[in-house]
Parts: C-alpha cells; structure tokens; sequence
C-alpha cells in the first residue's frame, strides 16, 4: 500500500517503519479501510484507550493524518517539533480551545483528515465516555463528513507504566461515514454527537453511557 497524499518525509518514514512493525509483530488487523475517502476533508472520531493509539491510527491508513494532541506534549521542545512534523497540533483539555478550533477548521478546508477522540482522553474504561462538543461542531462548520473508528488491544500494546511496547495482537474497524445534515443549534449539535458515539458503540462492542447534555452547556457553543 501507497501513502494516496503527499507528506513530509519524517512523515513517510515513520510511516512505513511504524506499518512494518505493528502489521510484523502485532498481527495489525483493517476492516474497513477502504470507507476512508482517497482525498478530500474527513474527521477520523476513533475510540481512545491507549498512548500508541494516534500511531495504530497512523499505520491503518495510507493517507496522512493530523491529529489534535494535548498540548503538556508540545511543552519539551525537541518532542514538539517531532510531532508537530507528524501532523500534530496542540490542544487544551477540559475546556474550549478557539485557537485549536481555527486549526482544525483550516486543516479541513484544505482536504486533510484530521483525527479527534471524541471522548476526549483515554478511556480505559469498558464503557464509553459522554462525548465532548467539538467534533460535532467541526463536522457542522465545514460539513466533512465523520468517518468512525474503533481500536481494538492497544491498551496491552504499552500498558500504564510502561516505557516500551510489546507484541500484541491489533485491531482496527471502520464504520460508515457519517455527514452533518443539521443546522447548528445546540439540539443538532448533541444529536449529531451522539450519533457518531452510537456508531462508535456498534463497531467497538462498548455500552454508551447514558445521554447527558452537561458537556453542551458548558459554554463551547459561544466558539466562533
């Protein structure tokens, strides 16, 4: 398999170094792949259980990705320019961040594919989290649609405390696109969200907690 768009090459040969090993040594399994669209804008919203998984992510599909990252990874220089070189910018968590917003927006008028964690963290945990806001509202803003993704096994590739991964069998499905079809209220906003985790439940196995609307009026909406 080729990378479909063109890349930095720090970007390319991580690329086929990082696929060799996880399809070599993790059995890295894809269903799926073939729903990512060849080009053009697309919100990858994957499940987030592990550290690697922005890597698993990157190694499943031959277009380039960009990610939003926690920003506490940007503050040791030589690591951020690393990962800024991969396709990572930076994000603050637990709050609206209208500078990751603008980028993120930018990214996807130019017809890249950018991934978000709709539950905004790792999420160890069997059940799935309320999912944050601002997903939905990128979708609604530049009407790419939202491709959803599940990961399977990263939490035993490089558990809590470890510094190092280990062999461990791999698993990555992809759901069906999904477009924003909504105007943008708040109701369509939440209701969009939601659809996306109810998909995100059906592909990964994992319950959805029950639906809460406190994470939408925590002021995101006033994001312009």
């Amino acid at each position: 398999m080729r990378m479909q768009d063109s890349m930095n090459t720090l970007y390319r040969l991580c690329w086929y170094l990082c696929r060799f090993l996880a399809f070599r040594f993790c059995h890295l399994k894809v269903e799926g792949s073939e729903r990512l669209p060849s080009k053009g804008s697309v919100i990858i919203a994957s499940t987030h259980t592990a550290t690697l998984d922005p890597v698993i992510l990157g190694c499943s599909f031959s277009r380039p990705l960009t990610f939003m990252a926690k920003e506490e990874l940007f503050r040791f220089p030589p690591f951020a320019s690393l990962i800024r070189a991969l396709g990572a910018f930076p994000v603050k968590r637990g709050e609206p961040d209208r500078r990751a917003l603008r980028k993120a927006l930018s990214l996807l008028k130019q017809g890249h594919c950018l991934v978000i964690f709709p539950e905004g963290t790792r999420n160890p945990d069997w059940q799935l989290r309320l999912p944050e806001m601002g997903f939905a509202l990128l979708a609604a803003w530049s009407k790419a649609p939202v491709l959803p993704v599940a990961i399977f096994g990263s939490e035993k590739l490089m558990p809590k405390g470890k510094f190092f991964p280990r062999p461990t069998n791999l698993k990555v499905k992809v759901g069906a696109l999904i477009w924003f079809e909504g105007d943008s209220s708040r109701n369509s906003i939440e209701d969009f969200a939601w659809k996306v985790m109810k998909s995100l439940s059906e592909i990964s196995g994992r319950p959805l907690p029950e639906r809460s609307t406190e994470k939408f009026k925590s002021g995101g909406m006033v994001i312009r």
